[in-house]
């Protein structure tokens, strides 16, 4: 596999610090963005307005339709919200027009309706990409990378040839990739360890310590665990970087946007109000509901996950997590 081109979609702050770390690799980088207020700074200053003393890689190139994202690209990276993916590959896929190419999803989330990861719905969406499709998730604050604090991220895939060469594309300080074969696994855990982390933000909102935190994810393992299994996942990928690593990250930091959310929710805010206060997407928000109902179509126990989602989508009172937690 020789790549040469990497399109990237979405120039947040997790997509803009993968497109740089990749540039500074010397791969050349289309990078895409939805919202026109973000491309126009970016193309205007070339410095993110979210990442401070951040200044894009020469070998990074703007572009402002799919159509010049994807021209002459060898590898696809998506970083863009879970809940857009469908539409986005509608989108992409005339233009894409049958090609084949490896696809990189750095999304967490499950879609409400399916149930599907992201990987599945692109999969299902482009079929030619069927098999291509792998899995970026681990422990990994784009802020952090950006500082180059040393991080271990989980490739997954189905093609372990191209898991292993994949893996090399990313590896290279701050980031060190693992491969993994269990893509099910590894995507369930992203998504839930994101409500997982709401959980623990709503703690710090009532007040509580890292105590009654390390309680809520000891016991909330235990849930993401059935869940995971019940759809395929291997038991090793919820102890792992993605599963137990990320939930240790999200639940613990006060960086995390799902942990801020959650707190935001702990102190008495609306959704809305706090999704206004945190400003950036909390993909945990939306991941709440489908985890809930996948839970609930297998006939599962998930106490933690199902008072996060009675806080969230029901606006219950937050005491009814530390109930959950037999307080």
């Amino acid at each position: 596999m020789n790549i040469n081109r990497i399109t990237v979609f979405g120039a947040g702050v997790w997509g803009s610090v993968i497109a740089q770390h990749l540039a500074k690799k010397g791969y050349k980088i289309s990078l895409w963005e939805h919202y026109k207020d973000l491309f126009d700074i970016l193309e205007k200053t070339r410095k993110h307005p979210n990442i401070e003393n951040f200044e894009l890689n020469s070998n990074i190139e703007l572009k402002a339709t799919l159509e010049e994202a994807v021209k002459d690209s060898e590898m696809l990276v998506f970083v863009i919200s879970s809940k857009s993916v469908r539409n986005f590959c509608k989108q992409l896929k005339p233009i894409l027009n049958g090609k084949v190419l490896p696809v990189v999803s750095a999304s967490k989330g499950i879609e409400d309706s399916t149930f599907k990861t992201v990987c599945e719905v692109i999969e299902e969406e482009i079929p030619q990409l069927t098999g291509y499709a792998m899995s970026f998730s681990g422990p990994s604050f784009a802020l952090e990378v950006a500082k180059g604090i040393p991080t271990k991220i989980l490739v997954a895939g189905p093609n372990a040839d191209l898991v292993k060469k994949t893996a090399k594309v990313f590896n290279s300080s701050p980031i060190i990739t693992v491969e993994s074969d269990d893509r099910r696994g590894v995507e369930y855990g992203g998504a839930i360890k994101n409500v997982v982390a709401i959980g623990c933000g709503i703690l710090d909102g009532i007040g509580d310590g890292a105590d009654t935190k390390a309680a809520l994810i000891t016991q909330a393992m235990q849930e993401m665990h059935d869940i995971t299994v019940s759809q395929g996942g291997k038991t090793e990928s919820v102890y792992n970087l993605s599963g137990l690593g990320d939930a240790i990250l999200t639940g613990m930091s006060s960086i995390s946007r799902n942990r801020r959310l959650g707190e935001k929710l702990g102190q008495g805010l609306s959704l809305e109000e706090a999704r206004k206060q945190v400003g950036t997407i909390a993909e945990g928000a939306d991941s709440v509901n489908s985890v809930h109902n996948l839970a609930r179509k297998n006939n599962l126990k998930t106490p933690i996950l199902d008072a996060v989602w009675q806080i969230v989508c029901n606006g219950e009172d937050k005491d009814v997590l530390l109930k959950a937690l037999g307080f």
